[in-house]
């Protein structure tokens, strides 16, 4: 009689849990990581421009003592014949039966000045008398300086003068492969100079002797 009204009891408890509502299972969402942007790096280079190339003159800064680059590569290239393998620049190729002189310019090629011409500059990238032109001018680039060949043919292809021989001109950088695209530019900072003047005011005395006068850079009684 016990054992039968112990096992009616544990029945009735586990048919009383079986009818309890069950808690909610709640499942922890964890948040979303933060998406964090790379910052975006400012560019080092600025076009220069005919309103910094007046910004020197104004303050008889000497052209030639500026650092320039070449925003776009550029290419030059010249089939040889076989007597002419022999040559002082660039790389030999053997392209398609010829050989190729190629001569590059590889993107922000560091430059100087070598010539200030009526509608531009004479840029060079290494020692010697080979130079490249960039334009300026009220027609065709009243505001950057930009590659000027020697010589545009009929097809739209350009030519260059380069170590007494004439080159092919192509621009891979460039968004329309004209290479005219390529322009000079300056390091940011050296932008930023032309633009920022200091002038430390020396100070006076009483009786009109300026600080500095005679070597007294003593500080005023």
């Amino acid at each position: 009689m016990n054992k039968f009204f112990t096992i009616a009891i544990l029945a009735i408890i586990i048919v009383a849990q079986s009818c309890a509502p069950k808690k909610p299972i709640h499942q922890v969402q964890q948040p979303a990581a933060a998406r964090t942007e790379p910052p975006t790096a400012k560019d080092p280079y600025v076009p220069f421009t005919r309103d910094l190339f007046d910004k020197l003159s104004a303050n008889n800064i000497d052209i030639k003592q500026v650092q320039f680059y070449i925003d776009q590569q550029l290419v030059l290239t010249r089939f040889l014949s076989n007597d002419q393998i022999a040559v002082k620049n660039g790389v030999i190729k053997f392209n398609n039966g010829k050989y190729v002189n190629e001569i590059i310019f590889p993107q922000y090629t560091p430059v100087i000045c070598d010539a200030i011409e009526g509608d531009g500059l004479r840029v060079k990238a290494e020692n010697g008398t080979n130079t490249l032109k960039f334009l300026n001018s009220k027609q065709y680039s009243p505001i950057n300086y930009i590659f000027n060949p020697d010589k545009w043919n009929k097809d739209g292809s350009c030519e260059a003068l380069y170590n007494g021989n004439r080159y092919t001109v192509v621009c891979p950088t460039c968004s329309t492969n004209s290479p005219n695209e390529a322009k000079l530019v300056v390091k940011q900072s050296a932008s930023d100079n032309l633009d920022h003047q200091t002038t430390t005011i020396p100070g006076i005395k009483v009786g009109g002797n300026y600080i500095g006068n005679n070597g007294n850079n003593n500080p005023p009684h």
